[in-house]
């Protein structure tokens, strides 16, 4: 630990990984739960039943806090977002996980609230422990649970409602869901952690509610001290600390600035994605599971571009049935009323393999069994998974659009479209048969699936990845790794290009529209619909209607004749500051 005061009082940076947007200016203050845990296990046998009798108690006090919980938020933020403690309430009540806890106190000897830590902490151990982000993100649900037993043990229940006492970032290892929606909302400025991710429950009710929050190193922690001024995302990777004087007019004006264009973005919602001179680009939504339905209910899109199955699949503790998944496909496709959506079906593979199906070990699991060619090779999960599609399509009476990961030959579609058409003819339903594009071989010859899709979705993240040769986790291949490239566009415009000629939709689902730059080039391209962030969609049509097809036709025409990324961001980013829309 450094001991030179002066030292803490020099601007300086933190690497950071942006888990809920927005622009923060704020204190720090770090926040550590208030209840100590005695790791006593040595009570006297006589003494045992009364740490029993007060474990069940407290876990009947936990199920009553959260039965009015989940009621609240679903009435606040959504019954997606109720749904994290609706599970939360399924794993306290579970009786295997009661009965460890019971097991330590009676055979070991176990003061009630060290049993309960001691049990969550094992379960949530053990979900980070898997390779998968998506389940290790559940540690944190397991923490939660413990801690709000140790709370009513010891504490007498939760009191994170009057924190922070006044504005302020707060900074902690990490957070539970139960704690990021108890904060003083009024006072919360913003929120780093040293665990967590975006796919983690507390990131989810973070971006609900509009709170910024970022991912720390862990080492890093130590250097914010309780009364440091602290800015996140002013960079996407990067949190300064004790910003100087002119760091801090800049981001009070942008502040300002953007609480006055977040006004003026909400008149917007509900108008077409018109340019100025009459071409309509249609926005849609990316979802990742039914906890995003709110945020994309709120940002009124034309429909969903991207529902993601994977977090289904990842948040059962093994295959979720027919029953499972068509209640959750029915949910969405009720929940955009007759708009389009499109789900994409499970995205699995060597890379990121559920825990309860082990998979072979691959040399290069990105270039191995992921997408369609697990599930053609698990066909009884894919024969499920159409028809759960097909039942909610029934119970919906509405469409459902299904989209095929991971395609680089025309057989593996005409195997699709047979079991649809099987399903179909044995549930009944409406689908609509679409391909991702994420291979370089399925951006050349689109024209050879024109009899078996509707759509083309282009997967901006794998397609940048497969087309370069660099892997997109890689931090050592970063600076190569870059959808700006003239290489990449070129072949979603020749996917597009080909796909219109043959009659059928387009659109991009990646990373990729939800940037400005991005998603004018995109436009200019000529997607029909380009899907993206929620938060991000009042920010693109905002652009677009500020814009003509032409020009944005001939910006494409230019930056494809470049032969960097580099000049092609540049020329796209100068095209729209000269505009006055960055």
């Amino acid at each position: 630990m450094v001991d030179d005061k002066a030292e803490y009082m020099s601007m300086f940076t933190i690497k950071s990984q942006m888990i809920s947007e927005g622009l923060a200016l704020g204190t720090v203050l770090h926040f550590t739960p208030v209840c100590e845990v005695e790791n006593k296990k040595s009570i006297a046998k006589d003494q045992r039943k009364i740490e029993i009798e007060a474990l069940k108690s407290a876990i009947e006090s936990s199920r009553k806090e959260l039965e009015t919980t989940v009621q609240d938020i679903e009435q606040t933020l959504g019954k997606d977002k109720a749904e994290i403690f609706a599970c939360h309430l399924d794993i306290l009540m579970d009786e295997d996980f009661q009965q460890e806890m019971f097991t330590l106190i009676q055979d070991e000897g176990y003061v009630a609230p060290y049993a309960a830590k001691v049990v969550s902490e094992k379960n949530a151990l053990e979900m980070e422990e898997l390779e998968d982000p998506l389940f290790a993100a559940r540690a944190a649900d397991f923490r939660d649970i413990g801690q709000r037993l140790i709370s009513f043990l010891s504490c007498n229940g939760n009191d994170e409602g009057i924190f922070p006492p006044e504005p302020a970032v707060i900074v902690a290892p990490f957070l539970t869901p139960g704690q990021t929606i108890r904060f003083n909302k009024e006072n919360l400025r913003g929120i780093i952690i040293s665990k967590g991710g975006k796919n983690s429950h507390a990131a989810i009710l973070a971006r609900s509610v509009g709170i910024p929050a970022v991912v720390v190193p862990e080492n890093m922690l130590s250097l914010l001290r309780d009364g440091m001024s602290v800015v996140l995302n002013f960079t996407r990777d990067a949190v300064i600390v004790n910003p100087d004087a002119d760091t801090i007019t800049q981001i009070e004006t942008l502040l300002h600035n953007q609480e006055k264009r977040n006004r003026d973005l909400l008149n917007l919602q509900g108008m077409p994605a018109v340019t100025l001179d009459g071409h309509r680009v249609k926005l849609y939504a990316n979802g990742g599971s039914i906890h995003d339905v709110s945020a994309i209910t709120q940002a009124q899109p034309d429909g969903i571009g991207l529902f993601r199955t994977e977090f289904l699949f990842m948040e059962q503790n093994s295959l979720p049935d027919e029953e499972v998944q068509a209640s959750c496909y029915r949910q969405v496709l009720q929940s955009v009323s007759d708009k389009p959506v499109v789900f994409r079906l499970l995205d699995i593979g060597g890379d990121k393999p559920l825990p309860y199906m082990p998979m072979d070990a691959e040399k290069n699991p990105f270039l191995g069994v992921r997408g369609i060619r697990f599930l053609l090779a698990n066909p009884e999960i894919l024969h499920t998974q159409i028809r759960s599609m097909l039942l909610a399509s029934v119970a919906s009476g509405l469409p459902v659009r299904i989209m095929v990961p991971m395609v680089s030959s025309v057989t593996e579609m005409e195997q699709v479209s047979a079991i649809v058409q099987e399903e179909r003819s044995s549930v009944g339903g409406t689908a609509v048969l679409g391909m991702m594009v994420e291979t370089p071989a399925a951006a050349l010859s689109v024209a050879a699936y024109k009899d078996l899709i509707a759509f083309i979705s282009i997967g901006s993240n794998d397609l940048t990845q497969y087309t370069l040769a660099v892997d997109r986790e890689s931090e050592k291949l970063s600076m190569l790794y870059n959808e700006f490239h003239p290489s990449v566009l070129k072949l979603m415009q020749k996917a597009v290009c080909d796909a219109h000629a043959c009659g059928i939709e387009t659109g991009i689902c990646g990373e990729f529209a939800s940037k400005p730059e991005g998603a004018v080039l995109l436009a200019g391209i000529g997607f029909d619909e380009l899907s993206m962030s929620p938060r991000s969609i009042a920010q693109v049509k905002h652009i677009i209607r500020n814009t003509s097809i032409t020009e944005l036709q001939e910006l494409v025409h230019t930056t494809l004749e470049y032969g960097k990324p580099e000049l092609v961001y540049g020329a796209v980013a100068s095209f729209l500051e000269t505009k006055g829309l960055q």
